[in-house]
């Protein structure tokens, strides 16, 4: 894969990756009203805490959303797979918690990441793979 098409899909992940934030985004601002309206019966203090936690991995999602954007070498690129390769073991456990607990949006935005791993999965050779187009190219 040439420079130019890695940036652009690493680009197009980014893009994905903002998709899944406005995803969780909604799922945080639900939390937040079940959890206000429930608050008595302390299931509301329980999905309160999980907002809390939620809205923690939702900000650390957009600064990664930041690195993964400006990846442009090899080495970059490699960084970016092993991030998404080592969410999939936690996306696939918290699907399966929400499923248990009834956690039908949560489900969602566990399925929407775990699908977006896998696809980053997939392509991981033809991403570090370099064409001869980069940087050390020969002039002609």
């Amino acid at each position: 894969m040439s420079d130019n098409e890695r940036n652009k899909y690493m680009n197009k992940i980014a893009g994905f990756m903002v998709g899944s934030v406005i995803l969780w985004c909604c799922i945080i601002l639900y939390q937040l009203i079940a959890g206000i309206f429930t608050i008595f019966w302390g299931y509301g203090v329980a999905t309160l805490c999980l907002m809390i936690y939620n809205l923690i991995g939702c900000i650390r999602y957009i600064k990664n959303i930041k690195v993964i954007k400006n990846a442009r070498t090899v080495p970059e690129v490699e960084a970016c797979i092993y991030y998404f390769e080592n969410q999939i073991p936690v996306c696939w456990l918290f699907m399966f918690i929400n499923l248990i607990f009834g956690g039908v949006l949560g489900f969602a935005g566990n399925l929407y990441d775990l699908l977006l791993c896998y696809s980053v999965r997939k392509n991981k050779d033809r991403l570090l793979t370099d064409s001869g187009q980069g940087v050390f190219r020969e002039v002609q």
